[in-house]
This record gives structure tokens, sequence and C-alpha cells, in this order.
């Protein structure tokens, strides 16, 4: 590891138990574990007889080993899950998972089939085959309603109902309708949007900044946005301006 730096502390394997040791092979926290994960901000998933937990960098417990799963997650927290099962290759059944913070406290009943971060303190959760959101203390923001929700990108999220797309903020309210069969993310105040095949921008209001007429549209760069027109490709700004000519 020449010109890299250890970790302070470092997985630790003796015979077919693991703990953590430091760069003197000192030991930290005792190999007792059947498998650990890296630590993350200071703490790390540790798996004893089949079952997991989290400990800190002290060995303390913040977790007892009990869920089948953990990962680490966005914004200090982790997702646990009961009932997965896997292999290295394939998942054969799901489970449920919930989201746990660093002092071990679950903050979202383990109950939904699949958590994505949605931004600081919002939760993305499926419910069989259905999404809403949730916040940092479980307090559902939207029904769990939508056949798919996005991530947040300057206060907005995408959503889609009945096979349409459209847009909700940070408080859960729908603020563009599901008119649109395709939507990207919001980039500098402005979306790509489609309908019936051909592309368009909107802003934050829903109001259109171009017609909806173009046959592709790229993403921004530098305020400048690529789109296909005719067959052919040039830039429009974010007010809508083209920058090229037939």
């Amino acid at each position: 590891m020449i010109g890299k730096k250890l970790p302070p502390l470092i997985p630790y394997r003796k015979g077919d138990k693991w703990g953590f040791c430091d760069k003197n092979k000192t030991i930290i926290i005792p190999v007792k574990y059947d498998s650990v994960g890296d630590f993350v901000n200071g703490f790390v998933r540790v798996e004893l007889n089949g079952k997991w937990g989290i400990i800190n960098e002290n060995g303390n417990e913040i977790t007892p080993n009990k869920y089948d799963d953990i990962e680490n997650f966005d914004f200090g927290c982790f997702k646990v899950n009961f009932g997965i099962k896997k292999n290295d290759i394939k998942v054969f059944f799901e489970g449920k998972w919930g989201i746990i913070n660093q002092e071990g406290k679950e903050i979202i009943p383990v109950q939904y089939h699949e958590i994505k971060a949605s931004m600081e303190n919002l939760f993305a959760v499926r419910l069989n085959d259905k999404w809403g959101l949730l916040d940092k203390n479980g307090k559902q923001i939207t029904p769990i309603k939508f056949d798919y929700l996005g991530r947040f990108y300057e206060g907005f999220a995408s959503f889609k109902l009945e096979n349409k797309w459209g847009f909700i903020n940070a408080q859960g309210r729908e603020v563009i309708r599901n008119n649109y069969t395709s939507v990207g993310k919001f980039k500098e105040g402005v979306a790509k949007i489609a309908l019936n095949g051909w592309w368009g921008i909107i802003d934050t209001e829903g109001r259109g900044i171009t017609p909806i007429k173009y046959d592709e549209i790229g993403d921004s760069t530098e305020s400048l946005i690529p789109v296909k027109l005719h067959s052919k490709w040039g830039y429009i700004d974010a007010s809508g301006v083209e920058y090229f000519e037939e």
C-alpha cells in the first residue's frame, strides 16, 4: 500500500473468525465474527451465526446481531432486513426492509420491499408494487400509490402514476401533473418531458419553455441543452433559444 494510508482499524482474520486490529496488529475489536464489512463513518456491520448487527470503532454494539442483512445507507442511516434469501449472485426472496439510525433506533419499520434515499431526511419506499414517500421519522409524506418515485433534484422528484409521469415537491404535493409519457430530472430550473414521442422543456411551474417538438433531448452541459430536430443535433439554452437554423 505504497503511498496510501492504512485505515485506523484493519479487518483481521484468525482461522475462520474476524475482528479488527491496528497497524501494529494489536487486536482492538475481538476476533469473534463470521464476517465483517468496512468501517463507514465510524460504524461497521458484522455477522455472527448468520445474523447481522452493527458496532462502532470501540467495538460497542449499536444493534444486536438479529438482522438477515444490513446495508450502509445515505445520511448516516442503515437499511436493515428480515427474511431476505440470497447468495453472491442472486436474491431469491427479498424479505422486508426498514431503516435504523446510528443509535440503533428503528426510524422506519421493517415492513417495506424496497427503500431508497430520495433526499436528506426523505425516503422512497415500495410496498408490493407501489411507492410512497416517508420522512426520517417514518411519517407518510405521500400515500403509497405511485408506480415509481425518482430521487429529488432541485427539490423535485419524478413520479409515475397510471402510466404517465409528473413531479412532486418535498412536501409530497403533485406540483406538475402526470401528463407526460417520459420525463428527465430538473437541472438549472428546467426538465425535459416527452409526449407522444416528442420532447420539450418545462420549468419548475410546469410551464413550457419550448414546444414539444424535438426528436430527442440530451443532458445539459454548461447551461446548454443538446436537442435533435429533423434528425439533426443542435443546442438550446434554458430559455429555449435555439442556436441553430435549418
